[in-house]
């Protein structure tokens, strides 16, 4: 499965996961999944700014 991640300071190296709606407002966030890296880049594409691409990635994703 595959995730994806954006940066929110650069200089502290912070970053998250894009998660799903819940519709609570708890700390149970789960990250949403993608079966492929297409699918995942294709969905992230309204975070990447211009000349700031770097600071979105999809990553591999293992539940425990």
């Amino acid at each position: 499965m595959y995730a994806i991640m954006i940066c929110l300071d650069e200089v502290e190296d912070d970053w998250i996961f894009i998660t799903e709606d819940t519709g609570k407002c708890d700390w149970n966030l789960r990250p949403i999944l993608f079966e492929d890296e297409e699918t995942a880049f294709e969905y992230a594409q309204p975070w990447v700014k211009p000349g700031k691409d770097h600071n979105v990635m999809v990553v591999d994703y293992h539940e425990d």
